[in-house]
């Protein structure tokens, strides 16, 4: 209670949610955390979600964020109320930071739910899925290991597609890269877990009802079990003993190469005469 009143006080809440004080206590909570890449929309798509312009939207080459942020927002399905906590994150190909600063922030969304993620919202610009997007999505996994892909739905921003098109586009013309990944993202139906969003148009809302639609279906098809914040810890704890293991061969490989080289022996050619630099006679220089 005490932390909801916080929230509202600082402007963390939008206006349905902060309504909803009184009655916290027996309000269901479910929490989403914005993955992606800088530049693709994903505070705007948290902006969308809440509705509310509560996340800073990059304008430039920079992102706005590089700590974790967080909103809560209250959701009504029939006769359920929700209060979702939506978490921004820093951009995954952030090339202001190193890879690991990257991956740690990152890991700050664990401090914001003690419960767990429902939904990993990975954003990518519609028609752009490039390098360094398979490379988030790997580091992503790498961090957060693979059962963390059962909680994702990919969300493609700057897109008018309808569900139908989305997905016979991704069934049938979906770059190699992006295809990989898909098999992971496939409901019990078959279908994918993707949306398409056009943040910031006139026709928005029904946009976000439909992605919430998506996000409730993955929160089902789960069976509401959640991505907990133990299994964050352990993977972390594997992809260090993976680099620590790895430094260790690198180290070892070094080592024995520099035993087998020995010491350097140069070989003149007959008839070739070496001198020391001008100046310098027997290791001493003259001036």
């Amino acid at each position: 209670m005490d932390l909801l009143a916080r929230l509202a006080a600082d402007g963390l809440l939008n206006e349905d949610a902060a309504s909803c004080l009184e009655d916290c206590e027996s309000l269901e909570r479910r929490s989403v955390v914005l993955v992606g890449v800088t530049g693709d929309g994903k505070s705007s798509t948290g902006n969308t979600l809440c509705g509310s312009n509560i996340f800073e939207v990059s304008g430039g080459f920079k992102s706005e964020t590089q700590e974790v942020k967080h909103a809560d927002f209250k959701h009504t399905s029939g006769d359920v109320i929700t209060i979702w906590r939506v978490m921004d994150t820093v951009g995954l190909h952030d090339t202001d930071l190193s890879q690991t600063e990257v991956l740690d922030r990152f890991s700050l969304f664990a401090d914001k739910t003690r419960d767990g993620i429902d939904v990993f919202l990975f954003v990518v610009r519609w028609g752009r899925f490039k390098p360094e997007h398979d490379a988030a999505l790997n580091a992503f996994v790498r961090n957060c290991g693979e059962v963390a892909l059962q909680h994702v739905v990919l969300v493609f921003t700057h897109c008018t597609a309808s569900q139908e098109d989305l997905q016979k586009q991704l069934s049938t013309s979906a770059p190699a890269t992006l295809q990989r990944w898909l098999p992971f993202l496939q409901d019990p139906t078959g279908s994918y877990r993707a949306i398409g969003i056009q943040n910031g148009e006139p026709e928005v809302e029904a946009r976000a009802q439909l992605l919430m639609e998506v996000v409730e279906q993955t929160v089902s098809q789960n069976k509401g079990e959640r991505y907990s914040n133990e299994a964050l810890a352990e993977a972390r704890r594997k992809q260090a003993a993976v680099e620590e293991a790895e430094r260790a061969a690198f180290q070892s490989a070094v080592e024995e190469w520099r035993r087998s080289v020995g010491p350097v022996i140069i070989e003149r050619e007959e008839g070739v005469v070496t001198r020391p630099p001008v100046g310098v006679r027997d290791g001493s220089s003259t001036s």
